[in-house]
């Protein structure tokens, strides 16, 4: 938006001040000026529109002027006020209350061959308007927009107020603007008064003969309740009174103060949504006392361990869907009798009125409800992962987290399920979760079952699920592994860790052994003795193994995977090959030769 001086000093006198000034003044406390030029001897503004969005007001030359007289405690010349003609019918063409909020509508006689005054057109076309016309005029002094078309002898001047979501579907032009930002039906007015004035200015002869005012919801001025003290607590600063009061008054408010409450009634072009909370109130009186006068702190910065802030059951839940690939359930807290019996689970808390029959017990474990879950998901998926947080009723209530792997290969699937316990210790920072011992539990299938314990407490169990617990929950294919976890257990450490591992300059070596182990020898032991070996060894990861001929009964073929990281320059063969040799020795002496 562009503004001219010469135009604003029609409102407001501004002796003195350079350009600079004020465009310096009103970017730091009204609008952002983004520069301006000299034309024809007058000082243009360019004003940036998206800051001033939200103020209404601010769309026209007069709002400007208003906003240098209170910046500088200047006196606002009035807007011209007119004489109206009497009222008429049949001005107004339509009108439509889903689109409209106020129609004025007038009638004059004119002398069609007066020419619109000079200042008129050169102070339009110094700000680059379109339409060098009285309306036109009108709309860049107040920031309304009118229509103005003949009625045979005549003209007639009709102003309409838009709804603002209504004006934004129609065409984007200068008059749609202002009105999609929210204009009080008041304004109307003054563009009427402003019209009849330069109209009887440019034509004497000229006569307002009937007027046609059709208001559908007028705008009410907002009324806002604060104290001093938010005030102060908002900007920091405790303002005299009489600042306050003297500002508000200068904006166009009606303000008074009793006691530690401020009283304000915001004037009509402020009050279509930008004054409405008290906060709007600190804003203004902060601005206009001026950023930059207020008191600045300097921040102070405490350096301390950044605490786990989310839960852990919200971690365990993040974790078990964005990294372990699992999808979530929620079931009820109640279990049905047949599972909790074919599991051993017992359920001692009962409900006095049960959804049904069977199913009156509170559930002690999260297993029985995941495996009624499964056995609906196996009638249209082979292999899924599911998992549940919820809680659990025992002696007392606790969190539990649940997960469930259903798949035709039991052993891949313990495999996983280890993954996955061993994903939430990583990701979720708990400070032990070690898988050693064998559970007590009448559903975990004793080929393949692990206890999990946080240092020496006991704080859950993974296994496969027996094929009999299987067959109790109507699942009659595949295999099944389930890890649960008593969430309430387990202790997270203060902070997360933040380890710097250095990228090698030279380029890593890596291998693969297979080795035939008996079953007693855990992979741990395997993996432990390969990385200590040689000292280029810089990580052990796991391939594969495999059970059947020519291997002998009880024991596996692991396959595994060694990386070397040199420490000075690039591996060459020989190296590789003496590091190979050593990793063979002592996996030899733990127990596993080479295949």
């Amino acid at each position: 938006m562009k503004i001219s001086l010469e135009w604003l000093t029609d409102y407001v006198p501004l002796p003195g001040y350079s350009p600079d000034r004020l465009a310096h003044d009103l970017t730091l406390k009204t609008v952002e000026v983004e520069g301006y030029d000299t034309v024809d001897g007058d000082v243009v503004f360019e004003i940036d529109n998206k800051s001033l969005t939200n103020r209404p007001d601010l769309w026209g030359h007069y709002g400007i002027a208003r906003e240098f007289s209170v910046l500088y405690g200047l006196p606002l010349t009035p807007l011209p006020r007119a004489p109206r003609p009497p009222r008429a019918t049949g001005l107004i063409r339509s009108a439509d209350p889903d689109w409209h909020q106020r129609i004025l509508a007038i009638q004059c006689t004119v002398d069609s061959t007066v020419p619109v005054p000079a200042f008129v057109r050169d102070r339009l076309r110094r700000i680059g308007a379109p339409s060098r016309d009285l309306s036109a005029y009108v709309m860049y002094a107040v920031g309304q927009p009118s229509d103005l078309r003949t009625a045979g002898e005549s003209l007639v001047l009709e102003i309409p107020t838009l709804i603002p979501s209504r004006a934004r579907r129609s065409a984007r032009t200068e008059a749609s603007v202002r009105q999609e930002k929210g204009l009080d039906t008041q304004r109307a007015d003054q563009a009427a008064d402003l019209f009849l004035h330069l109209l009887t200015e440019a034509d004497p002869s000229a006569v307002a003969i009937g007027e046609e005012d059709l208001v559908l919801s007028a705008t009410h001025r907002a009324e806002i309740e604060t104290s001093l003290a938010e005030i102060e607590r908002r900007i920091g600063l405790r303002l005299p009174e009489a600042e306050i009061l003297r500002t508000l008054r200068a904006l166009g408010c009606t303000a008074e103060i009793t006691g530690d409450l401020l009283r304000v009634v915001a004037p009509s072009w402020r009050s279509t949504g930008d004054l409405a909370l008290p906060v709007d109130i600190a804003e203004e009186l902060a601005r206009i006392h001026g950023f930059d006068a207020l008191p600045a702190r300097r921040p102070v910065v405490e350096l301390a361990p950044r605490p786990n802030r989310l839960p852990l059951s919200r971690q365990v839940r993040e974790t078990l869907a964005a990294r372990g690939g699992a999808t979530e359930v929620l079931t009820y807290p109640w279990s049905a009798d047949h599972l909790l019996a074919a599991c051993g689970l017992d359920a001692t808390l009962t409900i006095a009125h049960p959804p049904a029959p069977d199913r009156a017990r509170l559930r002690p474990s999260l297993v029985p409800n995941l495996l009624e879950a499964a056995a609906a998901n196996l009638r249209y998926y082979d292999e899924f992962s599911l998992f549940e947080v919820g809680t659990v009723f025992t002696a007392t209530e606790r969190t539990s987290a649940g997960i469930l792997l259903a798949g035709p290969d039991g052993i891949a699937l313990f495999r996983r399920a280890k993954g996955l316990a061993e994903l939430l210790r990583r990701h979720c920072h708990l400070t032990a979760l070690d898988l050693s011992g064998t559970p007590d539990l009448t559903w975990a299938d004793e080929s393949a079952r692990l206890a999990i314990h946080d240092g020496s407490r006991p704080v859950g169990a993974l296994a496969l699920v027996r094929p009999s617990i299987l067959r109790a929950a109507g699942i009659d294919r595949g295999a099944v592994a389930c890890v649960e976890l008593d969430l309430d257990a387990l202790r997270t450490h203060p902070s997360r860790e933040n380890r710097y591992d250095p990228v090698s300059d030279l380029p890593e070596s890596d291998f693969d052994l297979s080795v035939v182990a008996a079953d007693t020898v855990r992979w741990a032991q395997v993996a432990d003795t390969a990385a200590q070996a040689h000292p280029l060894v810089r990580r052990v990861t796991y391939v594969d193994d495999y059970r059947g001929a020519p291997i002998p009964p009880e024991h596996r073929s692991l396959t595994l995977r060694v990386t070397l990281r040199p420490q000075s320059a690039t591996l060459t063969t020989g190296e590789i090959a003496a590091a190979r040799s050593e990793v063979l020795a002592a996996l030899e002496r733990a127990g596993a030769r080479l295949r």
